[in-house]
């Protein structure tokens, strides 16, 4: 199993980062179009769709996601950031808090699942530039998931959510989040945070701007792995699907960055608008 993990992650790695750094525009948006058709495959999967929107909800996907990128206002794609940024940040807690069933949402499942997608996907647009930024913002999710693992091996006692993911404890969250705020202590900054406010232009205040974001991102990053699990638990399966050997599936890859990258984009595009 390590093996074909491995082998794996040796094949998609330079995949992604080709593409990444060396597609033109067009085709970094088809490549990010694909991911989210694949996603979307695997939501209907885990949403237990039947029928006839389950044949085409990935070609749906892909289409609302090329509409959105290609043809939709810069005023509606700021604004699917947002309402995505207050969806991880107030309707996913209270979801893992009262663990609704995905299969009792009927036709919400279809909604839920571009509410998850979509603006995902617009972000690796809005974030990508040179292809910096956004692998930056990507690592934010690997730095979390590999300390936040080692942490919790090594000190985990406090479980995080029992009921859900039985391996995950709170002091593996706090090891990741110890990480990323150095992380994040470590990289270019790339612009102010709250830059129309004087009292926060100084080196103090944005240090702990950024370190404030630092733990935003972690918190949102851990509920994205929570969400899949619960859902995963929900239906009894270990994986969202097998594509990936060793691995998985692609929401099992991608599952804290579905939270992380709306929320990046998001804070990125509040930045640049005056209080």
């Amino acid at each position: 199993m390590l093996k074909t993990r491995v082998l794996t992650a040796l094949f998609l790695l330079p995949l992604v980062l080709a593409a990444l750094f060396f597609f033109p525009p067009t085709a970094w948006m088809l490549f990010c179009a694909a991911l989210m058709g694949l996603a979307s495959w695997e939501w209907q999967n885990l949403a237990g769709m039947h029928g006839l929107i389950a044949k085409i909800y990935p070609l749906l996907t892909v289409a609302l996601f090329l509409l959105s990128a290609n043809y939709a206002p810069a005023y509606f794609v700021y604004g699917l950031l947002l309402a995505s940024l207050v969806f991880w940040l107030l309707v996913v807690p209270c979801w893992l808090r009262f663990k609704w069933p995905l299969l009792a949402a009927g036709n919400l499942n279809v909604l839920s699942g571009w509410a998850l997608l979509i603006p995902a996907g617009l972000a690796m647009i809005v974030l990508r530039g040179d292809g910096w930024p956004l692998l930056i913002v990507m690592a934010i999710a690997w730095v979390a998931d590999t300390f936040a693992y080692f942490s919790g091996k090594a000190f985990g006692r406090k479980k995080l959510a029992p009921t859900i993911s039985p391996g995950k404890s709170w002091e593996g969250v706090y090891g990741g989040t110890l990480a990323v705020i150095c992380y994040f202590m470590l990289i270019p900054k790339p612009f102010l945070l709250l830059p129309t406010l004087s009292s926060m232009q100084n080196s103090k205040a944005q240090l702990f701007l950024w370190g404030a974001f630092a733990v935003l991102l972690t918190a949102v990053s851990v509920m994205g792995d929570l969400l899949e699990s619960l859902l995963k638990r929900q239906r009894a399966i270990k994986d969202s699907s097998h594509l990936l050997p060793g691995h998985g599936g692609v929401l099992d890859r991608i599952d804290s960055l579905l939270a992380i990258l709306p929320v990046s984009a998001a804070i990125y595009l509040l930045h640049l608008m005056p209080l």
